[in-house]
Order: C-alpha cells, then structure tokens, then sequence
C-alpha cells in the first residue's frame, strides 16, 4: 500500500472527527451540508492522488482549467477591467498549474497536494472548532484567524511526517508547510475576491457542498503555479 494512502486514510479519520465534534450544535441543515461538502472533498481528493500515482494527473489539471474558466467567463459581470484582468490572471495561472502538472515528479507532487488538502480540510475544521477572530471578512467572511493558525499547524506536522517522500532535511520539511499554506490561502482568497468584485456566492453547483468547481481547486491551481515559479528560479526540485 502506497505511503500516502495510510497517511490520506489517518487525515480523513481524524478530519471526520473534527467534523462530527465541530457539527454537534449545528442546526440539522448545516450538518448536512457540511458532510456533503466533507464527502465530496473526499472524492476529490482520492481522485487527484490516484491520477497522480498512475501518471495522469495532467489530464485532470487541464479539465479542472477548462471547467474553471467556463465559471470564470460565466460569472465575469463586473466592468471590462475587472473582466480583462480576471482572464489575463486566471490564463497565466492556469497555463504554469498545467506546466507544473507534468513536469514536476511524481513524488513531489504528491508531497505538496497532501499539504493542500490537509490545509484546506483543517483550516475549515478548526475554524468551525475554534474560530472567533475574522482573518479578512470583507473578502471571505468565513475564514477565521484560528482557522489558519490550525491550518499552518497541521500542514507543517504533515510535511515534517512526509518529508521521506522527496528526502529533504526537517528545516526544508517546515518551510514547505508554511510555503504551501501560504500559497494555498493565497489562491483561496483571490478566488473569493473575484467573487466579492462580480457579487456572486457561488460559481456554480456543479460540486454538492461547495461553493463552485473553481472553489474546490483555487488552492490547488494558485499553489502548484506559485511552486512551479519557484523550482523554475531555484532550478531544484526540493
């Protein structure tokens, strides 16, 4: 059994939990949506590491860019500015996530979607858990200081775990973890400016529980372009 399958199965685990716990005192409706939207994250994530693992991670990054950019033009209502800016950003962010899909190796990628994912999933949880502090309202009003600070945490914990994955040192481990937050949370909140500048809630209900497709995969896509960027400048894979 591949490494990352006893670690994704440990996560989802202990996610559920954090889950069950936070979703106690909620109203019958919210935990619906909130198991909806923790079985799809699921799904999605068991997809994305398997077509990593069999070598064709790179078909599903250009479907993720072409179902993304159908939202994007679809919701792009605000001023011709804001509508030229919005595709020139997507468009560039896109063609370096496609290019980082197929160039990087395979155990790399896997590295750093593992911290994607746990960051996404444990900065939702422990905000519902312990969050009360506002990180940025007028952009995504859901996110919460405690929520991020949880998110960093359990990223780096995971990458520190990982690091066998790729051989690097425990410093290099850490500050993959605070990279990769930091990219991820980067990607999430311009997805949600773009929503807030075109004052829409959603992108589509193409994915249940979730806030659109693009919503689902802003981290990803922000974050394996920012990382491509990177390795490109250091020329070094870790």
């Amino acid at each position: 059994m591949h490494p990352i399958i006893i670690y994704t199965l440990s996560f989802v685990a202990l996610g559920g939990l954090g889950m069950y716990i936070s979703s106690r005192k909620a109203d019958i409706h919210t935990q619906k949506q909130r198991w909806l939207k923790y079985i799809t994250y699921i799904v999605i994530v068991t997809s994305i590491i398997v077509s990593t693992i069999y070598h064709f991670f790179y078909l599903l990054a250009i479907l993720i860019v072409w179902v993304g950019l159908f939202e994007v033009i679809r919701n792009c209502k605000a001023s011709l500015y804001i509508k030229v800016t919005s595709l020139l950003s997507y468009t560039a962010i896109s063609i370096l996530f496609i290019v980082y899909s197929y160039t990087i190796p395979i155990a790399f990628l896997l590295y750093i979607y593992f911290q994607i994912a746990i960051f996404d999933g444990f900065s939702q949880i422990v905000g519902q858990l312990l969050g009360k502090h506002k990180l940025v309202s007028h952009i995504s009003p859901n996110k919460t200081i405690e929520g991020l600070a949880g998110g960093i945490l359990f990223t780096i914990l995971v990458a520190f775990l990982t690091r066998d994955w790729v051989q690097v040192s425990v410093q290099k481990a850490i500050l993959y973890g605070i990279l990769t937050s930091l990219f991820s949370l980067s990607g999430d909140l311009l997805a949600s400016y773009f929503k807030r500048l075109n004052h829409i809630k959603d992108y589509s209900n193409i994915l249940p529980g979730h806030g659109g497709f693009l919503d689902r995969f802003d981290s990803l896509m922000m974050t394996g372009a920012a990382y491509y960027l990177l390795l490109n400048q250091t020329d070094r894979i870790v």
